[in-house]
């Protein structure tokens, strides 16, 4: 399998927040996919812009985020990397978006893709019972 294709999907059972307020809930979202650690602000501020871009159908620059966090461009690139890896943003030049127009179609999208990797590992897994 070519190495640009791999994807880790991870899914952390937390807690939803009690609050409907609109950074908690993105927070949690991002927290709850593992973008994220508890503490990591970086990493939900950014996710937080990938998602309000798109809905504006547009996408954001690594540098449009640096200069709105200041922070380092490495360390933004560097949470993107791991949002690509995780399936959740795509890269189209120097343009990161979230995979699909929207957050739920995005999540859509990995629901879909998880559901096909655990049946090719189940299919896997017979083979095994069978040849046991």
């Amino acid at each position: 399998m070519d190495k640009r294709y791999r994807k880790r999907i991870l899914i952390i059972e937390i807690e939803q927040p009690e609050e409907e307020k609109l950074d908690k809930e993105i927070n949690w979202v991002c927290y709850s996919l593992g973008l994220a650690d508890k503490g990591d602000k970086l990493a939900t501020a950014i996710f937080r812009e990938l998602v309000l871009a798109a809905k504006n159908k547009e996408g954001v620059s690594s540098r449009e985020i640096t200069d709105k966090e200041g922070v380092t461009q490495g360390a933004v690139v560097y949470h993107l990397n791991n949002f690509i890896r995780s399936g959740v943003v795509v890269r189209r030049g120097r343009t990161y978006f979230l995979r699909a127009p929207t957050l739920d179609r995005t999540l859509e999208e990995i629901e879909h893709d998880m559901v096909r990797r655990v049946r090719m590992i189940r299919k896997m897994a017979r083979l095994i019972d069978d040849n046991l």
